[in-house]
């Protein structure tokens, strides 16, 4: 462990040793030009009682000792040499090699912070001497911006490791030798784009080759067109106007060859890190490499021929998405198939029951994408809800006052509670309302009628209470559950209770660059950075899921097979073994066993916050063995009722089979009825408070209009609009709500034309407002559909238990007499 040195004294003369930080002593008759920046950097200053700073430590690391190690991240801390030297080493395919030593002066480390990658280098202390250290933490970097000769240390020193690590990256992917990596550094340039930045136009003269190293950049003729229909609708036989391209490819090779003008305009679609080598310089000093050059990077060109080439519809709609929204950027990314969604808010309640707080909000961001890049592939509704994607890049980080939030060892971005004052800077800067303010005290648990409730599922989830207090407030997000009893120590696998309790699969954690594949096929690999963030899921199609459907489909139909043959070789009352084990009691055996099997997911249901295997497992099991024990029971009953008691147990148990059914189609058929109709997905309380809101607006343009006009409005529009055949038509006719509106005002513009002409718009206003309420009713009826089944099964079920219970107790009575 590396000894701190706590004496300010101390720590303030390094910094007057550091020149690119050394202005932030700097004084004047007595006073220090940054008093109060320099109080917190080195001192830290107490703001209402809450503590910012110190952001520096001054640390002395032993012979040997390691100051970082390549892969870890480290993104909210970065380093000067204050004295001595340490030592740079890297992982190679020999093993670990020693490649630079960094001075006093030298500062390492700021890659990490600015970049949001891991470590590229391990760095330590040489092993004949110690080394002192001044780590400089993220919050600092505001401050010391100030400086310009920071901010200019800062940008060069970063320019050239990106430079040197771009192009040392390249010559590994590309087998070019150290001697052309060392010529290409003198032509070559590292720069960072922001969003929108235009990389070159079409028409200019092709005079620098670019190299993305990472970012995403659109193609485009001058005038972009617009490849979405005005209905939404996305054709398999046109072409998008524009073409995208990831990192790990270049442009401009062609201008090796001759020159020539670009044919395309490319527009950078977020922050983006370029490799620019100027072809002029290139073939003024090094003429010799051009062939070399035009063999290395060739497979990584983008030829214009290519660029021209632009993709389906579907694809280019659904690869914008995704680059535009951010989504592409997330490490570990939640997504929500809404095919398989249905509405029933575990998620959110497993995230509140492990955490104190749901960080799991279900609204967020819409995409609607090809499940496949061939012609004709059916679309994939997903919503990635406002929860943390721990951003490569994450905006949060910026501005804390503190460092509370940062990037941990485990790659995941979280918030360290004890250091947070609850200022609330990282919640204004996530631009995905991923972060929450809440009380530091929560208020305590509801009544326990309640918790019953909801333990039964006949209530619905309550939402939480609006935060109304403005002091003692804490951030809270998202921290792929690391820390808590679902991830104890030693954990070979990474487990989440978001995805752990979704009854249906629905919600996966994934990486987008290999989810997508829409992405996926526009990025190379050469620049590819590893993240420990990264999740396992390629795709929904969980192959756990298939196995258990294959294991349930045999159990079901051996177990079917083997009663019925049973019965028809021995029937229910003849011995098999012994005097008294015959088809009767091995049915009954059996068919307790499924129940008993059964009644175990709904106790699966309330455990949150340790390992059960994921919930999908146990709610295809419930469903299987409810089929089994329903099966085999009924063969049990054979063909008499046996009484009262046991009519009414098989009553029961025929309604449980009944309402399970039910709940198994409702389960399949409604979420993909909502996915074809609600366009954005909405939850039951958005799509009520809407119905409302249209209800008062349907009611104030009625009476703005004359009484001719409410008459037939409340005659003709209200009944068509309220009828069951155009809700029906909600269901069975996709269309967009544009469309729907648009149809609805065509059908009666007949109508408005014989009305006064201060009415016609109003009354047309009306006949939009009416049918956008009909689109709402049939998704709020699918929504309680949803729920409808739960509380008739719940309740036949456990009338079930109850006459089952007796029925077993009547059994053993007189079996035993």
């Amino acid at each position: 462990m590396p000894q701190e040195t706590t004496k300010h004294t101390a720590v303030l003369e390094a910094i007057r040793g550091l020149s690119p930080i050394s202005g932030i002593t700097a004084a004047h008759e007595g006073h220090y030009d940054y008093e109060i920046d320099l109080e917190v950097i080195v001192y830290g200053r107490n703001y209402n009682g809450k503590k910012v700073g110190p952001y520096v430590r001054l640390l002395t690391y032993g012979p040997g000792e390691e100051i970082v190690r390549e892969g870890e991240w480290g993104g909210n801390s970065f380093y000067f040499v204050t004295q001595g030297q340490a030592e740079v080493y890297v992982q190679n395919a020999g093993g670990e090699a020693k490649v630079a030593e960094l001075p006093t002066g030298a500062q390492f480390g700021e890659m990490s912070v600015l970049a949001g990658v891991p470590r590229a280098a391990t760095v330590r202390a040489p092993q004949g001497s110690p080394v002192q250290i001044l780590e400089v933490q993220r919050p600092a970097l505001r401050l010391l911006r100030k400086l310009s000769s920071f901010g200019e240390a800062l940008d060069s020193t970063y320019r050239r490791y990106g430079r040197t690590a771009t192009l040392q990256d390249l010559g590994a992917a590309t087998h070019l030798s150290s001697e052309v990596i060392k010529q290409l550094e003198s032509v070559s340039q590292f720069r960072v784009y922001s969003k929108n930045h235009v990389l070159f136009r079409e028409g200019e003269p092709i005079n620098r080759i670019y190299v993305l190293k990472s970012g995403w950049a659109r193609l485009a003729p001058r005038t972009r067109v617009t490849h979405i229909g005005s209905e939404g609708v996305l054709s398999w036989d046109a072409t998008a106007g524009e073409s995208y391209i990831g990192q790990s490819h270049c442009f401009g090779l062609e201008g090796l060859m001759r020159n020539g003008d670009w044919t395309q305009t490319a527009v950078l679609l977020g922050r983006t890190e370029v490799l620019e080598i100027s072809i002029s310089r290139l073939r003024q000093q090094h003429p010799e490499l051009r062939e070399e050059l035009l063999a290395a990077l060739g497979p990584l060109a983008v030829p214009p021929e290519a660029a021209k080439q632009h993709p389906p519809l579907p694809i280019a709609a659904a690869q914008e998405q995704i680059i535009d929204t951010g989504l592409v950027d997330g490490t570990n990314l939640l997504l929500m198939d809404m095919d398989l969604c249905v509405r029933c808010g575990n998620c959110s309640m497993a995230c509140h029951q492990i955490h104190g707080q749901s960080r799991l909000l279900r609204r967020g961001v819409h995409v609607t994408r090809p499940v496949s890049l061939k012609k004709g592939a059916s679309f994939q509704s997903l919503l990635s809800p406002a929860v943390c994607m721990h951003c490569q890049d994450p905006e949060c980080l910026t501005g804390c006052p503190t460092g509370a939030i940062g990037r941990f060892p485990g790659g995941q971005v979280d918030i360290d509670p004890k250091t947070c004052i609850g200022c609330g800077d990282c919640a204004t800067q996530c631009p995905y309302n991923a972060i929450t303010m809440v009380p530091r005290k929560p208020k305590p648990a509801g009544a326990t009628v309640s918790a019953i409730k909801r333990w039964l599922r006949l209530a619905s989830d309550p939402l939480p209470a609006a935060v109304e207090q403005t002091e003692d407030l804490l951030a809270v997000k998202c921290n792929l559950c690391a820390g808590t009893s679902l991830n104890p120590p030693g954990s070979k696998r990474q487990a989440y209770s978001c995805e752990e309790n979704c009854p249906t699969g629905a919600l996966l954690r994934v990486d987008p660059h290999t989810y997508f594949a829409e992405i996926k096929q526009i990025e190379g690999l050469v620049f590819r950075d590893a993240t420990h963030a990264i999740a396992r899921h390629v795709s929904h199609k969980d192959r756990g899921k298939r196995l258990a459907h294959a294991i349930g489909l045999i159990l079901t139909l051996g177990l079917t097979a083997l009663t019925v043959l049973g019965l028809m070789r021995y029937r229910l009352g003849t011995p098999l073994i012994g005097s008294w084990l015959n088809l009767r009691w091995l049915t009954g055996f059996v068919g307790l066993a499924g129940i008993i099997g059964v009644m175990a997911y709904p106790v699966r249901r309330q455990v949150y916050r340790q390992r059960g295997g994921p919930l999908r497992y146990w709610m295809l099991a419930h469903s299987y063995l409810g089929v089994i024990a329903g099966i085999v029971l009924l063969l049990h009953g054979g063909r008499r009722s046996g009484g009262p008691l046991t009519t009414a147990l098989m009553i029961s148990f025929d309604l449980v089979i009944l309402t399970g059914l039910f709940g198994i189609l409702c389960y399949y058929f409604a979420p993909r009825m909502l996915t074809k109709i609600e366009g954005q997905p909405l939850l039951i309380e958005d799509l009520l408070a809407r119905r409302e809101e249209l209800a008062e607006e349907i009611g104030a343009a009625t009476a703005a209009v004359s009484n001719q006009t409410r008459e037939l409005i409340q005659r003709r529009v209200l009944p068509h609009f309220l009828s069951f055949g155009y809700l029906m038509r909600q269901y069975f006719k996709r269309e967009s709500l544009e469309s729907a509106t648009r149809a609805a005002r065509r059908e009666f513009e007949r109508e408005a034309g014989g009305l006064p002409a201060a009415d016609r718009e109003g009354f047309l206003h009306v006949v939009e407002l009416a049918a956008m309420n009909r689109r709402l009713d049939a998704l709020i009826y699918l929504h309680q559909v949803l729920k409808l089944w739960l509380a008739p099964h719940v309740l036949v079920t456990s009338l079930m238990l109850a006459l089952m219970l007796v029925h077993i107790i009547q059994v053993v009575y007189f079996a035993g007499r």
